[in-house]
């Protein structure tokens, strides 16, 4: 595993997760450069920093140093969910997005 691989991994995983970089620099409790530049793989990773973007992504840390090959079928394929911690909670929380989208479609196309 290099650092472009595990980089490419946690924006991916992020952007995956609608998260913004911000959104985990304060989940991690850095600054939002910091952040940047470990996505870039401008910065080395302590395996306790690893641990916390996991955490933060909801995702195993196996899943951040898988290869290219392994790591594009692992972690989402078509709104299936691999190897994450608290499934229950992300499935609420798309299910509530959802509800949420569904709430404005109808009020565009009813008015009400």
């Amino acid at each position: 595993m290099n650092i472009s691989n595990l980089s490419n991994n946690i924006r991916r995983i992020r952007t995956a997760n609608r998260r913004t970089q911000e959104d985990v620099a304060n989940d991690i409790g850095i600054s939002l450069t910091a952040y940047n530049k470990i996505e870039q793989g401008k910065s080395d990773i302590a395996i306790s920093r690893l641990q916390q973007i996991a955490d933060s992504l909801k995702v195993e840390v196996s899943v951040l140093l898988q290869n290219e090959e392994e790591s594009t079928t692992d972690v989402l394929n078509d709104s299936q969910i691999y190897r994450y911690k608290d499934k229950d909670r992300w499935v609420e929380e798309e299910l509530q997005e959802l509800k949420a989208d569904v709430k404005m479609i109808k009020t565009h196309l009813f008015g009400s």
